[in-house]
């Protein structure tokens, strides 16, 4: 009886152990163990009068992930924006976040006098809806699909012109949940969008 060299079979069983007796991680045969890190996700926001998706692409070359989109819809408005995703294989997690905006009024202008002092006050803002999240997911590969899921939250904001002066509103903290899959093993380019959240500019105060 010929017997094989016990290098042949130590390598044998250590290729054997890698692919799970499936064969190459992706291929045919493959018990779906082993996905890149390079890939292009979707997945679906959900919270208490909100719904919407996301799409981004995790990268090894490009850091946290390619630019990628959101579209949420939130209390009757639309705010479409970005999102990032941050694949670690080794922990099976993925962080999730996405920013929008949703115009209203736009650019404007405020003065105003200060009956007791005489100073006027003036200055500029722009009226804009913001919605910004974040969740933390748990990785499943199940070959061929590899999925997560995940709780986090969004916060609201936005101008509050009920005083004198327009001022930031305070943040409004949202529950969310995230569910999603991976759509390809390469990364994506998406076209960033201009997200521009609510601001008021420093204003001056003089004397008349």
């Amino acid at each position: 009886m010929k017997f094989l060299p016990f290098s042949f079979l130590l390598a044998f069983c250590s290729m054997a152990s890698v692919y799970g007796f499936g064969g190459a991680p992706g291929g045919p045969f493959s018990n779906g163990q082993y996905f890149p890190n390079d890939g292009t996700y979707t997945a679906v926001v959900r919270g208490q009068n909100l719904v919407g998706t996301v799409n981004f692409s995790t990268s090894t070359t490009g850091g946290n992930g390619s630019a990628g989109v959101s579209t949420i819809y939130f209390d009757g408005n639309t705010y479409t924006g970005n999102s990032q995703g941050s694949y670690n294989a080794q922990g099976s997690t993925m962080v999730v976040n996405f920013q929008g905006a949703s115009q209203a009024q736009g650019e404007g202008t405020f003065t105003s006098t200060n009956s007791t002092s005489g100073l006027v006050v003036t200055g500029s803002y722009f009226d804009s809806l913001s919605l910004n999240g974040e969740a933390q997911c748990r990785v499943k590969n199940a070959f061929p699909n590899q999925i997560f899921k995940g709780n986090g939250q969004a916060v609201f904001q936005n101008l509050d012109f009920s005083g004198q002066l327009p001022r930031l509103s305070k943040s409004l903290p949202i529950p969310v949940s995230v569910s999603g899959v991976r759509v390809a093993d390469t990364a994506s380019q998406f076209t960033p969008a201009d997200v521009r959240p609510p601001s008021v500019s420093q204003y001056t105060e003089t004397t008349p």
